[in-house]
């Protein structure tokens, strides 16, 4: 409620600034082509000032010149250049501006781009008032417009300056958060090390009992097609003693099928909570450089990724884990097979 009070407060405070602009150029003497020229930038300024954007740079740029005026009440009558100079490059930094919404405004090639834009300009100014000779009336005139257009542009050249080495001083800093991040997952790596053994050993041991089974069940389906070659090649009908002498293996293989599976069933249960536990650390040092790459500025990226790791640590330590007897049993219960309820499945099957 405060930040919304006080937006409207700063919003209302410019949209009079531009007023009293508007007041006096309205009240001045000046020519009508530059008059209408200011007037419709005050216009386009009181259309935009709701944008956050907008009204920093009107307060910006156009609170100093207010200053002069409310000092002197003659000032803009005997100076009008520093105003209507100020409105011209607001008009056109706000056109530049959104023209170029889609483009990153924040990254170092923009603002080496810009500063050598200004540069140039400077150059160019400079070099207009070396040109003139500064003795008659218009070149007098025309030396005055083109100090406050250097004056300007040395300003703006300035500031951007300054803002490109905080740019690169936050990537700096940005950069030196990446590697201690990653130094301090590089080092986790040793307490993983463990983890990533069993993981192997397990799957290892998940694909040779895959294997067994799928050897036993080869074995099955070739004894049962022999049985059935065996009873339709032969003149007589095979002894009792015959069938249980080809079928003997067959609940040999059912036996060694049920303990594959069940070893296959533990070692998949196994991997899936270790296979957790690796993937969450690696998935936590890829969030926490998501965090750090994609902040707006260092200072947030480091208030975002201590939230996220005062997060994960209490998440891990409220976790809960296998810490006694019966919960040890209770998880290995998992895997056990109800004899009473197969016995009770085979009774029924019988009847």
């Amino acid at each position: 409620m405060g930040l919304t009070k006080r937006m409207f407060e700063e919003i209302e405070e410019t949209r009079n600034m531009l007023f009293f602009f508007k007041k006096h150029i309205l009240n001045s003497k000046i020519e009508e082509s530059r008059k209408d020229k200011m007037l419709s930038v005050i216009n386009y300024l009181l259309e935009n000032v709701d944008h956050h954007g907008t009204r920093e740079l009107i307060i910006e740029l156009l609170h100093p010149v207010m200053d002069e005026m409310l000092l002197n009440e003659n000032y803009f009558e005997l100076n009008p250049f520093p105003l209507e100079l100020t409105l011209e490059y607001l008009n056109s930094k706000l056109k530049d501006s959104s023209l170029s919404r889609n483009r990153t405004v924040n990254s170092e090639e923009y603002y080496n781009q810009k500063i050598k834009e200004l540069q140039l300009r400077e150059e160019e100014l400079k070099l207009s008032l070396t040109q003139n000779k500064n003795e008659t009336e218009g070149q007098k005139k025309l030396a005055q417009e083109t100090q406050e257009k250097l004056k300007l542009v040395e300003n703006e050249l300035l500031k951007k300056k300054q803002e490109l080495e905080l740019k690169q001083k936050q990537e700096d800093a940005r950069n030196d958060w990446e590697r201690k991040i990653n130094q301090t997952f590089n080092n986790l790596k040793e307490y993983l090390k463990p983890l990533e053994t069993e993981h192997s050993r397990l799957n290892i041991l998940y694909n040779f009992y895959a294997i067994l089974g799928l050897i036993t069940l080869l074995l099955i389906v070739i004894c049962e097609i022999t049985l059935l070659y065996k009873i339709a090649k032969a003149d007589t009908i095979p002894s009792f003693s015959e069938y249980v002498l080809v079928l003997l293996p067959l609940p040999i293989a059912g036996a060694l099928m049920w303990g594959f599976i069940f070893q296959m069933n533990r070692a998949q249960r196994q991997l899936v909570a270790i296979s957790n536990n690796i993937h969450s650390t690696k998935y936590i040092q890829g969030l926490l450089l998501s965090i750090n790459d994609l902040s707006l500025d260092i200072n947030d990226s480091i208030v975002r990724v201590n939230t996220a790791l005062d997060k994960i640590i209490a998440n891990h330590l409220n976790r809960k884990n296998i810490s006694n007897e019966i919960d040890q049993k209770n998880e290995e219960g998992k895997d056990n097979i109800e004899f009473d309820k197969l016995l009770k499945i085979i009774s029924t099957i019988k009847k």
